[in-house]
């Protein structure tokens, strides 16, 4: 079983979530909108990690654009839906029309996180 740590700060509203521990110099952070940051490796072949602002108020809405991906390439872009649709991330967010680059926030529970 892999492990992971998350951090919830309850004061700022902000879920960490690291799924691998990295190196900073190699990791790249993608902002996928202003409330959801993703760390990967310089490839995008990996999820290293995603923050969450105002993550309790995420949670109660039907969906979140992830507009950040638009100033990407189309295959970087491509790259990252693709490592956003499985696990460890797809518990977080579930990109349910990526064409439209819409998203939503979820809150797994244990059992989902201990499967990865």
């Amino acid at each position: 079983m892999a492990s992971f740590e998350l951090i919830f700060e309850a004061d700022e509203d902000v879920l960490e979530v690291t799924f691998e521990a990295f190196d900073e110099s190699f990791a790249r952070t993608i902002s996928l909108n202003d409330k959801i940051l993703l760390y990967t490796d310089l490839m995008f072949q990996n999820v290293w990690g995603l923050t969450f602002y105002d993550y309790s108020q995420l949670l109660q809405v039907s969906e979140t654009h992830l507009d950040g991906l638009n100033s990407l390439e189309d295959a970087d872009r491509n790259r990252l839906l693709a490592l956003l649709a499985k696990p460890p991330a797809s518990r977080f967010l579930n990109v349910f029309h990526p064409g439209e680059l819409r998203a939503l926030v979820q809150s797994p529970s244990l059992q989902e996180l201990m499967r990865f």
